[in-house]
C-alpha cells in the first residue's frame, strides 16, 4: 500500500508520514526540495502538471493527501500560487493519468470562515465561508477545486482543521511561539518577560497526533468523498489559559508583556468548530489533554536547544 504526500517535509507532513510508517504503509513524498529519502520526488515547479503526472504514474498511489500550504508570506501572490495553484495542478495530473480511484485528501483550514458571530458557534461545515485573510482566501479556492473535481468522479475529501498543536510546529503559530519563549527564559538565555499579542480569545485547538489519524480515517471512508469536514475537538480554549499553563510549568517568576505588533488587524474572540459531521462518519471525536499537548511541544524544543 503507497501514499503520496505533498508537504511531506512540513509540520502536519511530517507527523503524518511518521504514523502511515507505523500503518506499514509505503509513503512517498514530493517537494522542491533535495532529501536524501529515496521515495522522495523532487519537482521544479508546483504548478507543472507534467512533472505532477509523471509522479502520479511512477507511484501508483493508493492514497493522496495534499498538506502542501503556506500559511504566512509577504507576498500575497505566494498564498494562491501554493495554496490555490498546486492544489489545481495536482487535482489535473490526477485526472490526465487516469489514476482516479485513489482517494485524495486535500488540507484546508478553519481560516475559510473569517469572522463569525456567536450565533453560529460552534462552526459547521455549511455555514457560508466569509475569509477576511489572502490565507483564508487562498486555501477556500483549494476546497472549490477539490469540490469541482469531486464531480469529475475523482473521489475527493476535504479536512478542515482548526487550530493544530504539536511538537515542531511553525515558529509564528502562537503556541510555538510561547512555549519557545518560555524555553529561552528557563534557560536563562533571556530575561524573564515574554510579549503576548490578544490572550482573550478562544480557538480550538487539536493535537497534531490526533489529527493525522484522523486524516488517515477519513481517506479510506467512502462515504466522506465530495465532503468537507471540519477537523477539530468543538471546545474552545482561552490562550490565556495556555500561557498560564506554560509558565507553570517554567516555575519562574515570568512578566506577561502585550505587544501591539503582536494584535491582528482582524480580531476574532472565539472560534471553535461543530464535530457533528466528523462523529457521523467516523463515530467518534477527539478532545484535548492541553497539558500532554504543551508538554510534548516543550521537550521537543528543550531537546532542540
Amino acid at each position: 500500500m503507497k501514499a503520496l504526500i505533498t508537504g511531506g517535509g512540513g509540520f502536519c507532513g511530517r507527523h503524518l508520514s511518521d504514523f502511515l510508517i507505523g500503518q506499514d504503509v509505503e509513503v512517498h513524498t514530493i517537494g522542491t526540495r533535495k532529501r536524501e529519502n529515496p521515495n522522495h520526488h523532487r519537482i521544479s515547479d508546483i504548478t507543472s502538471i507534467g512533472e505532477l503526472s509523471e509522479i502520479v504514474r511512477k507511484v501508483k498511489p493508493g492514497y493522496i493527501f495534499h498538506l502542501a500550504g503556506i500559511s504566512q508570506t509577504t507576498d500575497p501572490i505566494e498564498y494562491y500560487h501554493v495554496n490555490t495553484q498546486y492544489a489545481v495542478a495536482l487535482l489535473s495530473a490526477i485526472e490526465s493519468t487516469g489514476i482516479t480511484d485513489s482517494p485524495v485528501l486535500l488540507a484546508g483550514t478553519s481560516a475559510e470562515y473569517g469572522k463569525v458571530t456567536s450565533g453560529q458557534l460552534p462552526i459547521k461545515e455549511e455555514t457560508v465561508p466569509k475569509p477576511y485573510s489572502h490565507y483564508g482566501i487562498s486555501k477556500l479556492s483549494q476546497t472549490l477545486q477539490g469540490l469541482a473535481a469531486s464531480h469529475k468522479n475523482i473521489p475527493v475529501v476535504i479536512a478542515r482543521p482548526f487550530n493544530i498543536i504539536g511538537p515542531g510546529m511553525p515558529p509564528h503559530l502562537v503556541v510555538q511561539s510561547f512555549a519557545t519563549q518560555i524555553v529561552r527564559i528557563s534557560s536563562k538565555q533571556d530575561i524573564p518577560v515574554i510579549h503576548t499579542g490578544n490572550l482573550e480569545s478562544s480557538r480550538d485547538f487539536i493535537d497534531v497526533s490526533d489529527l493525522v489519524k484522523i486524516f488517515w480515517d477519513l481517506i479510506r471512508m467512502p462515504s466522506a468523498m465530495g465532503e468537507v469536514v471540519n477537523v477539530c475537538t468543538g471546545e474552545g480554549i482561552l490562550i490565556r489559559q495556555i500561557l498560564e499553563k506554560l509558565i507553570e510549568w517554567s516555575g519562574e517568576s515570568i512578566e506577561v508583556s502585550q505587544d501591539s505588533k503582536r494584535m491582528k488587524g482582524i480580531e476574532i474572540d472565539i472560534h471553535y468548530g461543530s464535530t457533528w459531521k466528523m462523529e457521523q462518519l467516523l463515530g467518534y471525536r477527539v478532545s484535548l489533554n492541553l497539558e500532554k499537548s504543551l508538554n510534548r511541544v516543550l521537550n521537543h524544543l528543550q531537546n532542540l536547544s
